[in-house]
């Protein structure tokens, strides 16, 4: 039987969706650069933060939530709990991870772990970016903006709560992907699927799912969206189960637009204090660059000689301010952020839109180097590069590793917010250190024998963890009987704080 044709559509829809060349890499040197790049990315990740060690803290919801009702749920009935009305899967295993170890070492277990995880993520995401990115050198600078991202410092790193912000940008990328294994296809799906179960507004990547369902016909092909959807199923079964909470209000906001032009289209090149520089010197002005550095990139997107790079430009166009303006309005945070002092308060909301730019624009660079391969390959780079890197010629090298002149115009673009926005202070950074509070906390528990549960201080402030007292000093162990009978206690005043 004759196979249908493709459409003009599906056609044109299927240059969003370029397969990989496989890699003529040995398997274990392949191995042993993404060893490297996932331990040099966590460490980046950690080393980010200034004052207190990460993982001599707790932040936010990591100790608040997911470990605080880690103690007192069952193991199932802690991963299908929602909280501000949805589920977040992969910080409550975070927290069941914390719980399985010694209270004072639960901190480090959520700090490196959440560091650990973003690691992982970047080596996906180098690699997911094959097909539409094929220059090695604009894919690592790719994976090296997610560690380095300027505005992760306020509160995005070394920590579970924020990883579902990261995946969402893996995601992204997993949707992008054409794997040529079955493999790469059930690490796409399962990437897909645990980025939605964790976050809901990954759904705002179905275009892309739609998109690739209408190009790519075949089920095996489809397996990201397949688990997107899955996750996204698991999440609305979550949701009904919660009985309609909804503790975020919609709320919109006129200043929507400049929002992402100064925070997104500004951000992605000025960083973070460089933003908030050029911001102080007067919004609109920040706002205008945002949009003239946007547009520039749009431009030389769409004017591209590569396809896949055009459709690739006009994914980013639809996807970037969506992936901006829907979460500010749900969770209703736009008025807040115009109160704020700095662009870096909720800078989760503009952390994939930025990344999403960062790709697009490292695409168009490698571009020029796909362009540039063939008079390369004809030995112009023996005559006009005669030193020698590892027994090859320079130009022969800077090719094969995909380093063209725009690539590393980028990559100088990129560096200066790197440097400047690197290590930094944060709400965090001053503690409490949970060792201290665990201290205070079990003289508490001393002074008041009959006190059942106890709550210990943590980053933000007025942030705390309530715990049994009898659970202070507790190492690894299963849930007993005395868990379960406090369990009640500690919800009634989990919900009362």
């Amino acid at each position: 039987m004759r196979r249908p044709r493709h459409t003009p559509l599906a056609g044109w829809l299927s240059e969003l969706f370029p397969p990989a060349a496989r890699g003529t890499v040995p398997a274990v040197k392949v191995a042993g650069g993404y060893g490297l790049g996932f331990l040099a990315a966590t460490l980046v990740a950690y080393l980010r933060q200034s004052g207190l060690a990460p993982a001599r803290t707790f932040w936010a919801e990591d100790g608040a939530i997911f470990y605080a009702q880690a103690w007192g749920k069952s193991l199932l009935g802690d991963l299908v709990t929602s909280y501000n009305g949805y589920d977040q899967l992969v910080p409550r295993v975070g927290g069941e991870m914390a719980r399985s170890v010694a209270v004072p070492d639960a901190p480090a277990v959520m700090a490196w772990g959440g560091a650990a995880l973003l690691g992982l993520l970047c080596c996906l995401v180098y690699h997911m970016a094959r097909g539409h990115i094929g220059s090695p050198a604009a894919r690592l600078v790719l994976a090296a903006s997610m560690p380095l991202l300027p505005i992760a410092i306020v509160e995005m790193l070394d920590n579970f709560v924020n990883v579902p912000w990261w995946m969402f940008f893996a995601a992204f990328w997993a949707l992008l992907w054409r794997p040529q294994t079955a493999l790469g296809r059930w690490v796409a799906a399962a990437l897909c699927a645990l980025a939605a179960a964790s976050e809901p507004l990954v759904g705002l990547l179905a275009p892309l799912a739609l998109a690739r369902a209408v190009a790519l016909r075949s089920p095996r092909q489809n397996t990201a969206s397949i688990g997107l959807l899955a996750g996204l199923a698991f999440q609305g079964a979550v949701v009904i189960g919660a009985l309609g909470k909804r503790p975020f209000h919609p709320k919109g906001s006129t200043q929507l637009v400049p929002d992402f032009l100064e925070r997104v289209g500004l951000g992605w090149l000025s960083g973070l204090r460089g933003t908030d520089w050029v911001a102080s010197g007067g919004r609109t002005l920040a706002v205008v660059l945002g949009a003239s550095a946007l547009l520039v990139v749009l431009v030389l997107g769409l004017t591209c000689v590569e396809r896949s790079v055009r459709a690739l430009t006009v994914a980013v166009i639809v996807l970037a301010p969506l992936c901006f303006f829907v979460p500010v309005w749900v969770r209703g945070v736009g008025d807040e952020m115009q109160a704020g002092a700095s662009v870096g308060f909720s800078g989760r909301y503009a952390a994939t839109p930025i990344l999403m730019v960062i790709g697009l624009a490292l695409a168009i660079a490698a571009s020029a180097v796909a362009r540039g391969g063939v008079r390369r390959r004809r030995g112009s780079h023996a005559r006009s590069a005669p030193w020698r890197v590892g027994g090859l010629r320079g130009a022969q090298w800077a090719h094969r590793f995909g380093l063209s002149g725009a690539v590393l115009a980028c990559l100088l673009a990129l560096t200066p917010a790197w440097v400047v926005d690197f290590r930094d202070a944060n709400a965090r950074s001053a503690g409490p250190a949970w060792s201290s509070a665990l201290k205070v906390a079990s003289a508490e528990c001393a002074r008041r024998p009959a006190r059942a549960v106890v709550g210990v201080p943590i980053d933000p402030p007025g942030m705390s963890v309530v715990i049994r007292c009898g659970d202070l000093e507790a190492g690894p162990q299963g849930r007993g009987a005395a868990e379960r009978a406090a369990s009640l206690s500690v919800a009634r005043l989990l919900a009362s704080g």
